[in-house]
């Protein structure tokens, strides 16, 4: 049964007494003698991709009532509920996750793909930056080349829209489209799924769906080095549940699930484990007899060398400047980048754009009500981390 609902490529879900005795799971060969039976349906798991989600006993000191899915995320909030009445296996209780609604919201973004690069590039080659950024701080040089470069691309990339509500698969072509539309034509027309017109019609939809697919696929892997976001993407879409960020239990154990409440418990955790060194406490440091380091030169060459290699798939930061455009506008901005570069080390002032980051949770383990079961990824702007490359070149 496992190998005949692995191999359907379908969701499921299988859970019950299946009488193989099990100590621990996932099964410990040097610590647990369990039968050939036992092993052999544990490897039939394993070769399916499935997931096995109780980890403790279900009957005196043995694991016999199992909960396998197809995906990890499937089950959550796992909770042995005691001995069931009239019987000695124990009740179990869960969640689980197998859709989830999702608002359609709409939202304007750059479309790379149509920028008009050379008109860019012509635009930020005319400004004049030692004219505009020379009496400034690094603070307001650096929002003045931010302003700039957020015009011109306003002017010279086309704004498109993105819905959450698709209206057809991300891989499906507009002729495998209008086969499926054909298709439904088809049966409408004529109220029989043995016509002739319509199963010609679900034959050609069949094949081009599967040829739509198979080529989105094969591209998405010959491209995955240059292009990684949109494979991890992709393989993400096929999932059937959606991890994200659940209720939190606040200070008082009740479970929140207004999104702002949420952020304001999640930032509180993550404030409370920074460690925050004492300014009292610094250690001495011995005597240094070689070289200082006092000063070094912006180089804007080595800038502009790092502005070309960036990754053009990457995520923009807090300041919303995609890589793509950094690196195709690499040339142009160099220089202004060197002098507010240079100005943040004469002034010892940081933009703070540079200092600021989107956060986001990632859950660890445990209970996903507790906000300690979570940690920070931080995504900088791509400058702040130019900035420290550069500085560990120097």
């Amino acid at each position: 049964m496992i190998n005949e609902v692995g191999r359907s490529k379908k969701h499921f879900i299988l859970m019950g007494d299946f009488n193989y005795r099990f100590i621990h799971w996932p099964p410990l060969s040097n610590h647990q003698r369990a039968t050939k039976e036992a092993a052999d349906f544990y490897h039939c798991l394993e070769d399916n991709f499935c997931t096995q989600h109780v980890e403790f006993c279900t009957r005196e000191d043995a694991i016999l009532d199992l909960i396998i899915s197809d995906e990890q995320n499937m089950v959550r909030d796992l909770v042995n509920m005691g001995p069931f009445p009239g019987s000695d296996h124990n009740a179990l209780s869960w969640t689980l996750v197998v859709g989830t609604s999702q608002d359609t919201v709409s939202r304007n973004r750059f479309d790379y793909n149509k920028a008009d690069i050379p008109a860019l590039k012509t635009e930020l080659g005319k400004v004049n930056w030692h004219e505009l950024v020379s009496n400034l701080s690094a603070e307001d040089s650096w929002n003045v080349f931010r302003e700039i470069l957020e015009d011109l691309e306003y002017l010279y990339i086309a704004v498109k829209m993105l819905s959450s509500k698709r209206q057809k698969p991300i891989w499906m072509t507009n002729r495998a489209l209008k086969a499926v539309q054909r298709r439904h034509q088809a049966y409408r027309k004529y109220r029989d799924s043995k016509h002739p017109a319509y199963v010609k019609a679900v034959k050609t939809a069949k094949r081009l769906l599967k040829e739509a697919r198979q080529k989105f696929e094969v591209k998405l892997a010959q491209n995955i080095k240059e292009d990684s976001k949109s494979f991890y993407a992709y393989a993400r879409s096929r999932s059937k549940s959606k991890v994200n960020v659940g209720s939190l239990a606040d200070s008082s154990n009740e479970l929140i699930s207004e999104p702002k409440v949420k952020a304001e418990i999640l930032n509180d955790f993550f404030a409370s484990v920074f460690t925050v060194e004492k300014e009292t406490d610094i250690p001495l440091l011995d005597t240094f007899l070689g070289d200082k380091l006092v000063n070094f030169e912006v180089d804007i060459d080595i800038i502009k060398s790092k502005l070309s290699t960036l990754k053009a798939d990457k995520a923009a930061g807090v300041d919303d400047m995609s890589p793509c455009i950094l690196k195709a506008v690499s040339e142009e901005i160099a220089l202004p980048v060197a002098m507010i570069f240079r100005k943040s080390l004469d002034t010892g002032c940081v933009p703070r754009d540079w200092r600021s980051a989107n956060v986001t949770p990632l859950f660890k383990k445990g209970s996903r009500h507790e906000a300690s079961n979570y940690r920070p990824v931080s995504l900088t702007t791509r400058f702040a981390k130019l900035w420290s490359l550069f500085s560990e070149i120097r």
